[in-house]
């Protein structure tokens, strides 16, 4: 009886055994493979969980108790990150510059500008050793106007425009990182606040003012190549820095920087062959071209890029940090 009663067992805990098997091969059956439908643990783009970074959001989540705060010693509150963050931009803020309107009326008022009777020259090489767009020299007259002694600083961009044209205010120094879309930006606000009629000077009648009146003079203010120092901020002697305007000696006419320190956009489009059809009577570029043409060299060039014939286009929504604007009119 025994023997019978444990075989009956025996034969029970096979059936069991069995049973389970089958369910669980079917239920197999029915579940996804999870490669077939593409989601391999390695295909996924998540980045694993940081432990720290999850700890930090549990004690952030509400209803949790910010540990990573040190709580307040008196009152056992958790300091507010917002308050500090809050303080953080106040600062930010408060440390903008910003103008007075009678210190942007002064600003204005203290632009100086150079009367300029006009006159005829050959623009271009004259040396016969220039690139060759600056080929051929040829006849140009350009009619009276005004150009400003020196370039636009930072100081008068702040009065204008409400803000610095980078994040370091220097206010005596070339205001530079502008494009020539964002000059004639400048520009209009600039007549509206002063009632003038300010522009760009000409590449003719900036080459003019830079070349005393059009002298053969290959750097403003001198042709004599070991007293460039004197009259330009230049790669030998700037330390590759822009300096304050007005820091070197003006050329003849009295203008300031108009070789090294920054270059300078003009009104011109720029064409590589412009001289060759090149009008004499106040010429003013091509009608077609993407580039505007800069001048003058900055205090980051050699002694070639600084001379007075030298030219160079840009387009117009670029900017560089060693290029600003002087005023004409």
């Amino acid at each position: 009886m025994l023997k019978l009663f444990s075989f009956t067992a025996l034969a029970v805990f096979f059936l069991i055994a069995a049973f389970s098997a089958v369910s669980a091969i079917a239920a197999d059956d029915a579940m996804p493979n999870l490669d077939d439908i593409g989601v391999k643990r390695e295909m996924k783009k998540d980045k694993p969980v940081d432990p720290k970074a999850w700890d930090k959001k549990q004690a952030t989540e509400p209803g949790n108790k910010d540990e990573s705060k040190p709580a307040d010693k008196t009152t056992g509150a958790q300091p507010d990150n917002k308050d500090k963050k809050d303080k953080k931009a106040e600062k930010k803020v408060k440390s903008k510059p910003t103008m007075k309107p009678e210190e942007i009326t002064q600003t204005i008022s203290q632009i100086k500008m150079i009367y300029i009777k006009g006159g005829c020259f050959k623009m271009g090489d004259f040396t016969g050793a220039g690139d060759d767009d600056e080929r051929p020299a040829h006849d140009v007259c350009v009619s009276p106007y005004y150009m400003a002694e020196s370039v636009v600083t930072e100081k008068l961009w702040l009065a204008i425009m409400g803000t610095p044209s980078k994040e370091k205010y220097e206010p005596d120094k070339p205001v530079v990182a502008i494009s020539w879309q964002w000059t004639k930006l400048f520009l209009e606000k600039l007549n509206k606040a002063s009632k003038k009629r300010y522009r760009l000077p000409t590449e003719a009648e900036w080459e003019y003012v830079a070349r005393e009146g059009g002298k053969n003079i290959r750097w403003s203010g001198t042709d004599d190549d070991s007293s460039i120092g004197d009259y330009a901020w230049f790669s030998d002697n700037s330390n590759s820095e822009i300096h304050p305007v007005k820091q070197k000696k003006p050329n003849t006419l009295g203008f300031y920087d108009m070789t090294g320190n920054v270059w300078q956009w003009t009104e011109d489009k720029f064409d590589l062959d412009y001289y060759q059809t090149s009008p004499k009577k106040d010429p003013i570029g091509p009608d077609v071209s993407i580039w505007r043409t800069i001048r003058g060299g900055s205090a980051y060039e050699g002694v070639n890029k600084i001379r007075t014939t030298y030219r160079h286009g840009l387009e117009p929504a670029m900017f560089r940090p060693d290029l600003g604007i002087r005023l004409a009119e």
